[in-house]
């Protein structure tokens, strides 16, 4: 009926578009009813139409958020989380970051949340601080340079995402200490072995080196000199060993354990000649005589003369 009656009343209606040819004897009665019919059959499509565009909308975020979840700057967790270095030593804070983008990763000081580098700049007048990348890779070094135990503590790698993501890491500065066992004085015996171990702790990595002084000069490991030198790391102990296979009084002396990475250690040797068996007794052994008292040998004397 009512498209009969569009027909009759000359309603022509298009997608989003009401086309109203009014005929010149209609009754003003009709005028009204043709504007109910025309927004009646607009309305479903264009209601269609919205709650498909909010449908879209609602997919076109949800796609959003699954590749914001998908290709989001991501930590990578085998990174270590905690690092020790020798007071001195330059500390290297690594953190790396997949899917960065054109995001930007910054190092912050935890403690008083100071920033230090954002990207490849550095952010503080410290300029023991300084941030290392390398063009193409996912790695952003936090860089310290002759670091104290004052700089021990938390450092965080942060992404400039929405809200904030952040990667920890432990820095730990330690003054290790060198000391030779049976310091400060050793005694020992011609003809036998000497062995001094020099233990350096804590020490997280080997020193660069370790230098044995025999009054004041440097000692000859080469083959053929009867020394041996042997270093050993367990954890954050070094264990250095100076062993010397036949000992001389020559040998006798002061010590130094010269550790590149701590002050140096010293003992002192004593070297005596080697105990002589004591000689076989093959005689018979006098038995001793001691003299008589005084007092007996009046007593003797008295009787003689009162016997004569």
């Amino acid at each position: 009926m009512i498209p009969r009656l569009k027909e009759a009343l000359g309603v022509g209606v298009g997608v989003g578009v009401c086309r109203l040819r009014i005929h010149p004897h209609l009754h003003p009665i009709a005028h009204v009813y043709l504007a109910l019919l025309t927004f009646a059959s607009l309305a479903s499509p264009v209601s269609a139409a919205y709650r498909g565009h909010q449908t879209t909308e609602a997919n076109t975020a949800s796609w959003s958020d699954y590749l914001n979840t998908l290709f989001d700057p991501a930590f990578d967790p085998t990174v270590t989380s905690n690092v020790s270095v020798v007071e001195g030593q330059t500390a290297r804070l690594v953190c790396r970051v997949n899917n960065l983008g054109t995001k930007t990763v910054s190092w912050i000081r935890h403690h008083d949340t100071h920033i230090l580098t954002v990207g490849s700049f550095t952010y503080t007048s410290d300029h023991r601080f300084s941030a290392l990348h390398r063009e193409g890779t996912n790695e952003w070094t936090l860089q310290i340079r002759h670091p104290t135990v004052r700089d021990s503590g938390l450092y965080e790698c942060q992404v400039s995402t929405k809200p904030i993501r952040a990667y920890l890491i432990n820095l730990t500065v330690v003054v290790p200490r060198a000391v030779i066992l049976h310091s400060p004085e050793l005694y020992t015996q011609a003809g036998g072995a000497l062995n001094l171990t020099c233990i350096v702790a804590p020490s997280p990595a080997p020193p660069e080196y370790i230098f044995w002084y025999h009054r004041g000069q440097v000692m000859n490991y080469e083959s053929g000199s009867g020394v041996r030198v042997s270093i050993r790391q367990e954890g954050d102990v070094t264990t250095c060993t100076l062993l010397i296979l036949q000992v001389s009084l020559e040998h006798s002396g002061d010590y130094h354990c010269v550790p590149s990475n701590t002050p140096k250690a010293s003992i002192i040797v004593h070297v005596s000649k080697a105990e002589e068996p004591a000689a076989m007794q093959t005689s018979a052994t006098p038995i001793p005589t001691s003299p008589l008292p005084s007092s007996l040998i009046a007593l003797i004397s008295l009787s003689l003369i009162f016997a004569g």
